[in-house]
């Protein structure tokens, strides 16, 4: 699914998007990014059920606690978990909205806010 919206987005900005390289494709490297970031949660337990990557050097938690609760993450927890899946859609959100053009859209609301505001305020003097 990943794999589908990175490549949405890198054939609309071939088709769509015109400026600098950053602008044209900037959208589609922050997605690509995302979606490893995203990933890489899974990919961890992938490697771990499959012994590549053993445990206990590959484990969520620590091993000195009972529960599974953010208190209890190791650095592995940490980074992957917290800062991978959290910052990738953080990434994954900004991507899309960039793609989308919101900024821009967003502003030709507001002018047209002010237009009907204006309008409707000469309309009742």
């Amino acid at each position: 699914m990943m794999l589908g919206i990175t490549g949405y987005m890198l054939y609309n900005a071939r088709k769509y998007r015109f400026g600098s390289h950053w602008e044209k494709y900037g959208p589609t490297y922050l997605c690509a990014i995302a979606s490893l970031m995203v990933m890489a949660d899974l990919m961890r337990h992938v490697l771990q059920d499959a012994n590549v990557w053993p445990s206990p050097g590959s484990d969520e938690y620590r091993a000195d606690c009972n529960t599974e609760t953010m208190a209890c993450l190791s650095v592995v927890g940490w980074t992957i978990t917290i800062l991978c899946t959290y910052v990738g859609f953080a990434l994954l959100f900004f991507a899309t909205m960039w793609n989308a053009k919101i900024c821009e859209k967003l502003k030709a609301f507001r002018e047209k806010w002010r237009e009907l505001r204006a309008q409707q305020a000469a309309d009742d003097s």
